[in-house]
């Protein structure tokens, strides 16, 4: 090629070079358009508009693009707007052209999207496939869901799947949820999945209650008080949880236990609180409204006052003679301020503690007030 000849090739080269510069540019220049719009419209509160304006930026195909489509749809999540989110994160799987990576990033967004909005079914379909294509945040998710429908052996089957250690806290959780449920049609199958439970996690105290619930019903006292010493043992805080087991393990058994515990612990608001129940349910009632007076005195949480006003809510009608003493104990409970415990991960309130935040989902999530 002649000297002339591989000036005019370098020309062209050079032509070429700056004409994919330019369109970069304007690319990039465009897409930043679209971003700022995409923000203003967020911010006059026109998500319309905004999904609009960063569907433009999302059709350039970068990658911050993407995410800002991303951040958009849990935004909206967030604030509960889901119709928004479910739109948005549909249309960007009609997009052409999005990496297969993404395309998985924005399924799962969607499924958290149907879970947020009560489709549990649509959702657990959605976290289904991609968990057979082993992903791990959406076998979460397909264990959260199937624990929303209550298909709780399902739930910890996956647990164990996730799980890689040998003493699991999440799935003696799940387990004692499925032990509870099974109790009322099956005694057997329910001690089988209290067991479990335990087995997965020995010092859980939530499996160690449903496995107490579990020997009570099965008329194994002298084992269902054991089981929940062991629990208080381990947690001493799950005291008012700790009922549902008193009452399976019968008067008999649950009266010596919790005045064994008192006589250790003679401040302890809980405690008073069950030994008033026990000896209600003994037909006890002088002594038993004493000792609910006294767990109310005690309380410096508030948690036992809540506990005390849904007992005095639900509890029937008294007798003429209980009728002042029910009064006084109500007056006293409504009189004394106490705040709700809160979960720590997405603020529901509950009057007191519970295992599973109702709302979220979360584990040992609640938070009693300080």
């Amino acid at each position: 090629m002649t000297r002339q000849g591989w000036l005019l090739a370098a020309i062209a080269l050079l032509g070429a070079a700056l004409a994919l510069l330019a369109d970069r540019w304007w690319r990039r220049r465009q897409e930043a358009r679209a971003y700022l719009r995409g923000v203003r419209y967020v911010l006059s509160d026109d998500p319309d508009a905004a999904i609009a304006a960063l569907s433009d930026a999302a059709q350039l195909g970068t990658p911050e693009a993407v995410e800002t489509y991303l951040a958009l749809g849990a935004l909206f999540r967030r604030t509960g707007d889901l119709a928004h989110a479910i739109r948005l994160h549909r249309n960007m799987l009609l997009r052409p052209g999005l990496e297969p990576a993404r395309r998985v990033e924005v399924e799962r967004e969607l499924a958290h999207d149907y879970r947020r909005g009560g489709m549990l079914e649509e959702a657990l379909a959605a976290y289904r496939v991609l968990a057979d294509q082993g992903d791990r945040a959406a076998r979460e998710g397909l264990r959260d869901v199937l624990v929303d429908l209550g298909r709780l052996a399902e739930a910890a089957g996956v647990q164990r799947q996730l799980s890689s250690r040998a003493e699991d806290p999440l799935l003696a959780h799940l387990l004692a949820a499925q032990a509870r449920g099974e109790l009322a049609a099956d005694v057997e199958r329910g001690r089988a999945a209290a067991l479990a439970a335990v087995t997965a996690a020995p010092r859980s105290a939530d499996a160690l209650l449903a496995l107490a619930e579990a020997q009570g019903a099965a008329g194994l006292a002298p084992d269902a008080a054991e089981a929940i010493g062991a629990a208080l043992d381990e947690d001493p805080g799950a005291a008012l949880l700790a009922w549902p087991a008193l009452q399976a393990a019968g008067v008999a058994a649950a009266l010596p236990l919790v005045e064994a515990r008192l006589a250790l612990a003679p401040d302890d608001a809980p405690l008073h609180y069950l030994r008033g129940r026990v000896l209600q349910r003994a037909g006890r009632t002088p002594e038993a409204a004493a000792a609910l007076r006294r767990a109310l005195e005690l309380d410096v949480t508030g948690e036992t006052t809540l506990a005390m006003r849904d007992l005095l809510r639900e509890a029937e009608a008294p007798a003429p003679d209980e009728l002042a003493a029910r009064h006084d104990l109500l007056v006293l409970a409504l009189l004394r301020k106490a705040r709700p415990v809160r979960c720590a991960r997405c603020g529901a309130e509950s009057p007191v503690r519970q295992w599973r935040c109702r709302r979220c989902g979360a584990f040992e999530s609640f938070v009693a007030p300080g």
